[in-house]
């Protein structure tokens, strides 16, 4: 990986890849654990992400790959998931939302950590991967960047660890 804690910058890469939930849109909180939102009622935008989204070149593509296996568990419709994505498609310019809807055990390719869903975006649209960056919150966001030989780096959170080996960054507005 290119990307070193004082040369992070966006403005470095034309592509950007976003994982949804903890960067996009707040987690939700059911008994304790960390959940994706399961309905319309329950997607709020994170502050962070809107300074972010706001104040980024609208000349870089935007991505979104996002697992959401909630829809093989059956605790998410796919109308529910669709509808949150027409928010973020509505509210902002975004190139494409890919989404896996599998289970770890489905053992799929486009789940990350497996870097399918972001393979098939450069290849749809050729990109090249040196101009393009992943921002997650998690370690499937981290390895599913680095087996598709993308940058990638690690937005701080509350509720997970950080992963040694990338870049970590406290808000979204560092990377402007």
């Amino acid at each position: 990986m290119n990307c070193q804690k004082n040369l992070i910058k966006i403005h470095n890469y034309k592509n950007i890849f976003l994982d949804r939930d903890g960067v996009i849109n707040e987690v939700v909180i059911k008994d304790n654990l960390i959940s994706s939102p399961r309905n319309v009622s329950e997607f709020r935008f994170r502050n962070d992400f809107l300074n972010f989204i706001e104040n980024v070149d609208i000349e870089k593509d935007i991505f979104v790959v996002t697992n959401q296996p909630d829809i093989k568990r059956g605790l998410l419709k796919n109308d529910d998931l669709l509808a949150m994505h027409q928010i973020i498609s509505s509210s902002f310019t975004i190139k494409e939302i890919v989404f896996c809807p599998h289970n770890d055990e489905d053992k799929c390719k486009c789940r990350k950590p497996l870097p399918g869903m972001i393979n098939q975006i450069i290849n749809k649209y050729n990109l090249t991967r040196n101009d393009c960056c992943l921002i997650g919150d998690s370690h499937k966001d981290m390895l599913a960047a680095k087996s598709a030989k993308v940058d990638a780096i690690l937005l701080k959170t509350r509720y997970k660890k950080p992963l040694e080996g990338f870049p970590l960054i406290e808000r979204l507005a560092e990377l402007l």
